[in-house]
Formats: structure tokens, C-alpha cells, sequence
């Protein structure tokens, strides 16, 4: 006799939701909706409004937590002043690296220009609903940045008081003083703060499951978003990113060739086995979107299949990957320069000084952040610039499930890179 159970439908997993399918569903169903069903669009906006406001709640405890335990944990270690005069050299020099190649391929690219009239006047139309204080058409030059852009960004990034910048969502500031907190923790005797950092790192594993849980709201959160602004300008815009798309991938796969010549060289070994031993790390970057999963992998390939040394890698991989966070900054550097274009702004060098050192900044304060939460550091880059994140979010947030992979994999691959500038192979 056949079991009743044998003819229930089988229970689908709940992890399917986090699964590409399901981002890729979810975008096309938002696409569908926001394109023929403009009141639905109205209807549901209210909850992509709150899922975005879920995400920026974690966004301070996290850069709080992690970066101050990072820096703090580092600077107690036995070895810490060869690890800290190494790091101060590559560290630096690398951010300035990738920034500097994704801003200059992406001025040479250009895939904001030469855009159609229509598709500039339909952008257009959308920074005049987004509510941003800016009377201009994408069509026209925009003002011209003065010297005092590059003030507001110094300013901008010194916290004359940590709580009123915690409140005020000031991410920049935030990010400062939690890197001057740790350093500072690290020069105290260890037996006096090993309590605070136990209590760091509960904190950013406790905002790490509200990350993790919303991550299954996911979905639903990116179709109600894509839906509304979809409703509000139409599917033309998207197509103004196709250049955009394949000039961001282009960047990350010759960062990814850099980075891995930089490894094999330091690491000593045939070409093959260092790209037998970085397979693991790159696969799980793709797959996962998550640079924290990544992180025992990189760790491993470094450690046991390099053969660098252990206690460094393990020390200085973390701190790479979360601290500098070379995808968000290569992808910012190139995103910033695709608004630029859309808006026909001649930076000249100063201007271009700012997209370089502000991707590297706005990169940082994504520590511990993943998805559509990291698109919003691009405002950090943009607005010295006099340029209006709201009016081009969404289309970053339409392509954003084929970018975050390679972001991570930007993160973790390039992380490693550092690492193994830093640290010595075993003999």
C-alpha cells in the first residue's frame, strides 16, 4: 500500500530563495511588473522601501564591529610591527592600483557616452521624479565641480562627535574612527580588551544572521524595488547599462589576471598548481556572493596548498578582505565613471583624483556588506562630484545580480593578492 506522503507535492527548500534562479526570476518578474502593471508596482513599493531600510540598519554595527576587531586583533599579535610596515606599504599602494586601472579603463571604454537621445531624456525624466534638488537634463553639461569638492570629502570623513555620526548614518566618519578605535584597542594590554573584542565580534555575528536572514526577503525585496522604478521611467534605461555590463567584467577578469600572476610569482610554485590552488576560492566567489564564506578557502589555498606562511596568512587574509574590499572599489571606481559619462562632466585630473580616492573610501565602508546594501556607498563617491545617486540606483540594482559575483570574486582573489605581498612562503 502506497503512503499518503508519496502523493504530496515534495516541500521546497526555503534556501532556494537565496539561490541565483530566484534573484534572476525575481528581476525579470520586477522588469514585467514595473513595465505593463504600473498600479501593482505602487502597490508593493512600500516593501522594497522597507527592505532597503532593513539592510542600512546593519550597515554602522558592522563596520563598527569588524573593522575595529580586525585592526585591534592585528595590532596584538607577536609580529605585528613587520606585519603593520608591510601592510601600511601594500595595502595603500594596492587599493590605489585597481582603483587607478578601473577608472582609467572605464575613461577610455566609455560606456556612458555616445547614448542615445532618447534613452538620456528617459534618464532624465527620472532624476526629476527622484526627488533630488538638481534642474538639469542628462543632456546638457552639468555644473563644474570646484576645489572645494575635494574639502567636503576630507571634511566629510573626520567625526567631530562618533555618536552623532552613528545616528546620522555618516559612514564615512564612522568608518575613521572605527579604524583610530581599533589600532588604539591593539596598543592596549591584551588581558584588559579581550573582552570587548569577544563582545565585537558577537555583534557582527549577530547583525551577520540579520544579514543572512534578509537575504531570503531577497527576492521579493529587489522585484518590489526594480518594479516601482520601472513603473516611474520605463525599460529603456537598462539598456543604457549593456556597455557598462561587459566594460565592469572586462576589468575584473584583468584585475583577476593581475592578481593571480602576483601569487604565483610570490608563492614560488608552477603556474598550474597555482591555479589548481586558486580554483576553490574562485568558484565559491562566484557561487556564493559572500566573501565571509569564501574566507576559509582563500585561507587554505594560501596556507596549504601555497605554502605561505600560516600564521600570516591567517592574520592578514581576513584583514585584506575585509579592509580593503577591492571589488567594491574597482566596481565603484568604474561606476562613478559611467555617471560621469551620462551626465557629459569633464573631471579633468582633480576630478578624477576624487572618483580614484573616494572608491577606495566609499569601498572600505562596505566591510562587512553584500548586495544591494553596497550600492549605496556609491553615493559616497558621487556626491563631491555633484552627481545624484537616486537617479541612476536603480539601474545598478537591475544588473546587481550579475555584478555581485564578480565583485566577491574581486574582494577574495585580489585580497589574497595582498596577502601574499605581505606574507613570506615557508621554506
Amino acid at each position: 500500500m502506497v503512503p499518503l506522503k508519496a502523493y504530496l507535492p515534495r516541500r521546497v527548500s526555503v534556501e532556494w530563495l537565496r539561490s541565483p534562479w530566484a534573484i534572476l526570476i525575481s528581476g525579470g518578474l520586477g522588469v514585467l511588473i514595473g513595465t505593463t502593471q504600473p498600479q501593482v508596482a505602487l502597490w508593493i513599493a512600500p516593501f522594497g522601501t522597507l527592505y532597503l531600510g532593513l539592510l542600512k540598519m546593519c550597515v554602522l554595527p558592522i563596520l563598527l564591529a569588524a573593522i575595529t576587531n580586525s585592526l585591534g586583533r592585528l595590532m596584538q599579535s607577536h609580529d605585528a610591527r613587520q606585519y603593520v610596515q608591510r601592510i601600511v606599504v601594500v595595502f595603500p599602494l594596492s587599493l590605489l592600483g585597481v582603483s587607478a586601472i578601473a577608472a582609467a579603463i572605464a575613461a577610455l571604454a566609455g560606456p556612458g557616452r555616445n547614448l542615445t537621445t532618447d534613452t538620456l531624456q528617459t534618464l532624465g525624466v527620472l532624476v526629476n521624479q527622484s526627488g533630488v534638488d538638481l534642474e538639469m537634463a542628462l543632456s546638457g553639461p552639468l555644473p563644474e565641480a570646484s576645489g572645494s569638492d575635494v574639502n567636503a570629502l576630507v571634511n566629510s570623513m573626520v567625526p567631530d562627535n562618533i555618536f552623532a555620526a552613528l545616528s546620522e548614518g555618516q559612514t564615512l566618519k564612522v568608518l575613521l574612527f572605527a579604524m583610530i578605535f581599533g589600532v588604539s584597542l591593539g596598543l592596549v594590554k591584551a588581558s584588559t580588551t579581550a573582552a570587548l573584542f569577544d563582545t565585537l565580534d558577537s555583534l557582527y555575528q549577530a547583525f551577520n544572521k540579520v544579514i543572512y536572514g534578509l537575504t531570503y526577503l531577497l527576492p521579493f525585496g529587489l522585484c518590489s524595488l526594480l518594479a516601482y522604478q520601472l513603473s516611474q521611467v520605463g525599460i529603456e534605461v537598462l539598456l543604457s547599462m549593456v556597455d557598462f555590463v561587459v566594460v565592469a567584467i572586462a576589468t575584473f577578469a584583468l584585475i583577476y589576471l593581475i592578481s593571480t600572476l602576483v601569487i604565483w610569482r610570490r608563492s614560488g610554485a608552477g603556474l598550474w598548481p597555482t591555479l589548481l590552488a586558486l580554483k576553490d576560492p574562485t568558484i565559491l566567489s562566484l557561487a556564493t556572493s559572500s566573501s565571509l564564506v569564501c574566507l576559509p578557502a582563500a585561507i587554505t589555498s594560501l596556507s596549504d596548498h601555497l605554502r605561505f606562511n600560516s600564521q600570516t596568512t591567517n592574520l592578514v587574509t581576513p584583514l585584506a578582505i575585509t579592509l580593503c574590499r577591492f571589488g567594491s572599489v574597482v566596481y565603484f571606481a568604474s561606476a562613478t565613471l559611467f555617471v560621469v559619462q551620462l551626465y557629459q562632466r569633464d573631471l579633468g585630473l582633480a576630478g578624477l583624483g576624487i572618483v580614484i580616492v573616494g572608491s577606495i573610501l566609499a569601498g572600505m565602508a562596505t566591510s562587512g556588506v553584500t548586495g544591494i546594501l553596497t550600492l549605496t556607498m556609491l553615493g559616497l563617491v558621487l556626491d563631491p562630484l555633484k552627481l545624484p545617486l537616486e537617479a541612476v540606483l536603480v539601474l545598478f540594482i537591475a544588473i546587481d545580480p550579475l555584478m555581485d559575483p564578480f565583485r566577491t570574486l574581486g574582494i577574495v582573489h585580489t585580497g589574497m593578492a595582498a596577502t601574499a605581498l605581505v606574507a613570506e612562503r615557508e621554506r
